[in-house]
């Protein structure tokens, strides 16, 4: 959705408006919200904007962990902090968590940071040492965005993930890495050691996982994935029927029984500081159940780990989800 909001301003400079630059008027404004409710649809307005020139923002940036692991999946323009980062109550150690990430962030993509809610010279200050550039606030003078024409910064494009050619986690990640073949034994364990890996990235990220069939989420694998979701920002699973999997802190969402995704294994994991992706695909051979074998894949590549991520989000449809009803901590297991 398109949002008018007041120009904002240069955080070194505090005058009559010389320094004014309007981001936001003609953005894709979104939050973390929208990835909560429907990562499906958030991805499709995204892809929309982009394909119409438009620049994306994130606003609400940085007191909750679901704002921050938004960041790496849509590789947005412009980040617009929460505005009680720079107030003079502000959550040192939510700061300094945010402050890491937002600084990975701008690193890595060239995106522009806004402090919202800049009402006084000591919030001016705190906004600056949080990494923003740009404020909004009382402590700028009022001015109509007519004014400025919508402008900004940015020479270059801040995401650097090209679209995928595949709806297959598999697919787009075996085009950039080899794959070989292995029993379903060994891939419990591969599964096993990157959640482990997942749960101490930090509470910004994001974790999916593909099951291809409710019934192998198992009570064992369940547990696990709980303790995983209790210390990231967003869990999500997939499979047929999963809809009806009711479990602690993590989103469920069913597959169409005729998805190819239902042919894949995929434990995959987005974090500022952590990523990778194991995506198989299942041979229907072997003597047992643990000797099922797969062709598997294993990749720490960002842009790859995005794609997946972005293919497995856009199976998401809120009639075929079940929300998390809270967070289970404690507890410490794929299908095994």
């Amino acid at each position: 959705m398109s949002t008018g909001r007041s120009p904002a301003s240069e955080l070194t400079l505090v005058d009559s408006g010389a320094h004014r630059v309007d981001l936001l008027s003609d953005a894709c404004v979104v939050d973390d919200r929208s990835l909560m409710s429907n990562p499906a649809d958030l991805l499709a307005r995204v892809d929309r904007a982009r394909d119409e020139h438009r620049r994306i923002a994130v606003t609400d940036v940085g007191t909750r962990p679901e704002s921050l692991s938004i960041l790496p999946l849509i590789e947005p323009d412009i980040i617009v902090l929460a505005p009680e980062l720079a107030g003079a109550n502000a959550d040192v150690s939510a700061a300094a968590r945010a402050l890491h990430v937002l600084a990975a962030q701008a690193e890595r993509t060239g995106a522009v940071i806004i402090a919202s809610g800049v009402d006084s010279e000591r919030h001016r200050r705190r906004a600056l040492a949080l990494g923003a550039t740009y404020g909004m606030g009382e402590l700028f003078p009022p001015v109509s965005a007519a004014k400025y024409p919508a402008k900004g910064p940015m020479t270059t494009p801040t995401w650097s993930t090209p679209p995928a050619d595949s709806r297959s986690p598999f697919d787009i990640a075996s085009a950039e890495q080899p794959s070989t073949v292995s029993t379903k034994q060994l891939l419990i364990e591969m599964s096993t050691q990157i959640e482990l890996q997942a749960s101490d990235a930090g509470p910004d990220t994001l974790t999916l996982g593909t099951f291809q069939h409710a019934r192998q989420f198992s009570t064992r694998t369940r547990r696990r994935w709980q303790t995983m979701a209790a210390r990231t920002a967003y869990t999500g699973v997939y499979g047929i029927e999963m809809a009806d999997v009711s479990t602690p802190g993590i989103v469920t969402c069913s597959l169409d029984p005729v998805d190819d995704l239902v042919e894949e294994w995929n434990v995959v994991v987005l974090g500022q500081f952590f990523c990778c992706t194991l995506s198989a695909k299942d041979l229907h051979s072997g003597n047992s159940d643990h000797e099922r074998e797969f062709e598997y894949v294993v990749s720490h590549d960002r842009g790859t780990v995005v794609r997946c991520a972005r293919a497995v989000l856009s199976r998401f449809e809120a009639r075929r989800a079940a929300r998390p009803f809270g967070r289970a901590a404690g507890e410490h297991d794929r299908t095994d």
